[in-house]
């Protein structure tokens, strides 16, 4: 039986994005275009539905997640993935449907802020932004875009750093690029007010389908976590040797050829079901870092048991040392001047 491990696994580092706020999306324009950020911002809050592709990472480098958007409901899917996903913020709920083994999983999202819809979200998250001391809009003028010119603006936050491109002749934002921490996500091909088939954001399983139940604590993951996901992703998909990157943009990447090892595994439903559940939580780590400035990874070729080499350090909240985590994935409090580079190189 073919395993859909790793599409849930990718789901909820996707679900998570979405929660998070990744997204900005525009309504209808008037007849006389506006280029001017609050007229570009004001278009954001009115749209109905929306649907744009997402790369998390570089362009061309990276899967297209296509993503739709009706009320409350979204619906997106990953290029070369063999199945969908449709999320309702309303009642918090996920159905992973995967076409091949015709399975249905519903997902309780635990701990998802409850909010009327989700453009009401997208309204507090831009008033939180426009409120948060040290944001700075600039103007960046016209761009030649995938042979489109379009109006740019650059919107700096302390932890974010956005970059919003308009149509010059409606006023529209087609483009939206997010720097969030050591995260890039691209949206573009944005199209907005356009109809929806209702049937695409069905919250039954399809008849025939097996169904399975779960439950997501998106928020919970620890340092404990990270550390078994990096345990199972040398033990499981690295012969014994370490990932070459941690990253979300990473992980996305080369979801298909973790995909690809996971069918080749024997394992029991339970057994799969765990090690999904581990690798959520660990990338939910590095999704929701709430560490001080920024993770450094440095495991790229380090084997599993390598006691002497760093593999991956940060600074916890609040702490005036950092935590180091070696190659037997043991962890020991360092002091900046004793990391394993010095702070100006990372």
């Amino acid at each position: 039986m073919r395993s859909s491990i790793t599409k849930l696994a990718v789901a909820a580092v996707i679900v998570a994005a979405v929660i998070a706020g990744f997204h900005f999306f525009a309504g209808g324009g008037g007849t006389k275009p506006c280029l001017a950020w609050d007229c570009v911002i004001s278009k954001i809050m009115d749209a109905n539905t929306a649907e744009f592709d997402i790369i998390i990472g570089e362009e061309g480098k990276a899967p297209v997640i296509h993503e739709m958007i009706m009320g409350s409901k979204i619906r997106w899917t990953l290029s070369g993935m063999e199945s969908t996903n449709i999320i309702d913020l309303g009642t918090s709920q996920r159905l992973s449907l995967d076409f091949v083994n015709k399975k249905a999983v519903y997902t309780s999202l635990k701990d998802l802020p409850q909010m009327p819809n989700y453009m009401d979200q997208l309204r507090n998250f831009i008033t939180m932004l426009e409120k948060t001391p040290g944001f700075t809009v600039e103007d960046i003028g016209d761009q030649v875009i995938d042979g489109q010119t379009l109006h740019g603006f650059k919107a700096k936050h302390p932890k974010a750093e956005i970059e919003i491109w308009a149509d010059p002749k409606t006023g529209l934002p087609v483009r939206i690029v997010k720097q969030e921490g050591q995260m890039k996500v691209i949206c573009e091909n944005m199209r907005f007010d356009v109809p929806m088939n209702e049937s695409l954001f069905d919250m039954n399983a399809p008849e025939g389908y097996k169904i399975e139940k779960q439950e997501l604590n998106l928020f919970g993951s620890t340092e404990e976590d990270f550390i078994e996901w990096l345990r199972v992703q040398a033990e499981v998909f690295g012969n014994g040797v370490f990932p070459d990157d941690v990253s979300i943009e990473f992980y996305v990447k080369t979801a298909a050829t973790m995909k690809d090892k996971l069918d080749k595994l024997t394992m029991s439903d339970d057994e799969k079901t765990a090690l999904e559940i581990k690798l959520q939580k660990g990338l939910m780590f590095i999704r929701f870092f709430k560490g001080e400035g920024k993770w450094v990874y440095a495991g790229k070729g380090v084997k599993l048991g390598d006691a002497g080499t760093a593999i991956f350090w940060y600074r916890p909240a609040g702490s005036q040392t950092y935590h180091v985590i070696y190659g037997d994935l043991n962890v020991k409090d360092i002091a900046e001047a004793d990391l394993p580079r010095p702070i100006d190189k990372q």
